[in-house]
């Protein structure tokens, strides 16, 4: 089984009408479209498993860049080692440690401002 990677398809577009096109290129096992947990509107992208490795290339090359009621579809092969390669986060720039960089900067801030001129009430 091939895991296929489908997004950009129009937002009201029925599961039969992909599979339809899909099934066209080869044998469709399952499919299942990302929605919206509380309005269950379709994201726009989702996962098509077909049954062999050939149709699976055939629906790529067919489907890959195509235009569906005004939307162009891409069409790719989903990440399945995605478990084995971990997302790399970066630091956060602004976390402090333990306060003693805020501290500094806070410092540092109050010695470049210059002091407020006096308005005096004559």
């Amino acid at each position: 089984m091939v895991k296929l990677f489908v997004v950009g398809y129009p937002l009201d577009i029925q599961d039969s009408e992909l599979i339809e096109m899909f099934s066209i290129q080869g044998l469709v096992h399952s499919i299942e479209l990302i929605t919206d947990k509380f309005t269950h509107k379709h994201k726009g992208f989702g996962f098509i498993e077909m049954v062999d490795e050939a149709g699976a290339e055939r629906a790529i090359e067919a489907l890959n860049g195509k235009v569906i009621k005004g939307r162009k579809i891409t069409v790719k092969k989903a990440d399945e080692d995605r478990a084995e390669k971990p997302r790399t986060f970066k630091s956060n720039r602004f976390q402090s440690e333990e306060g003693s960089s805020a501290q500094r900067s806070e410092e540092q801030s109050f010695k470049s401002k210059r002091p407020r001129k006096l308005v005096s009430d004559k």
